[in-house]
């Protein structure tokens, strides 16, 4: 009986060492195959709306440009080498309302660099023709946000996030 045991044992042994490496490669192909190796994004297409499905309803989203702008906040203590708006406009199809509040994107769903790959923030800067605005369901809205870039750069790349940044969208986009 104790030969019986020591001999399943050492065959045991001797199976999962050959088979050990092999299983490595199993389980990693899996945890690719979940969505652990980076994925491209769907690119999206200047002026041309990208259509968001939520289960809160639909939406789309259209990059419309980025522009310099020689102004400047003075209240800032930064003093950027430009200052660029990212046009964007946003329609809201189908979206509900979420906390009594109705459907907008705002520069927290926009993660944008410059063509140095240097990451911005928004600049405190409104243009008043292209203001953030609730959008109830059937209304769009044309916004834009200010990014101040600390080198002249001829294009932006603006990725699209929703959620706790979940990359939807990438577009890369000249700037005029």
């Amino acid at each position: 009986m104790k030969k019986k045991c020591i001999m399943l044992l050492v065959l045991g042994l001797l199976l999962l060492a050959t088979t050990g490496c092999g299983m490595e490669a199993y389980f990693n192909k899996q945890n690719n195959a979940t969505g652990t190796e980076e994925k491209e994004l769907p690119k999206m297409e200047l002026n041309e709306p990208f259509l968001v499905t939520t289960v809160t309803g639909d939406y789309s989203l259209t990059i419309n440009g980025a522009r310099i702008t020689p102004q400047r906040n003075e209240k800032l203590t930064t003093n950027p080498k430009q200052v660029v708006f990212l046009d964007y406009t946003y329609a809201n199809i189908s979206y509900e309302k979420r906390s009594n509040i109705d459907f907008f994107l705002a520069q927290g769903d926009f993660v944008v660099s410059d063509g140095d790959g240097n990451r911005l923030v928004a600049y405190d800067l409104k243009d008043p023709n292209r203001m953030i605005k609730e959008t109830p369901i059937g209304d769009t809205c044309s916004a834009s946000i200010a990014y101040g870039l600390e080198t002249d750069s001829n294009h932006l790349t603006v990725t699209f996030v929703r959620g706790k940044g979940r990359e939807i969208a990438q577009i890369t986009i000249p700037i005029k």
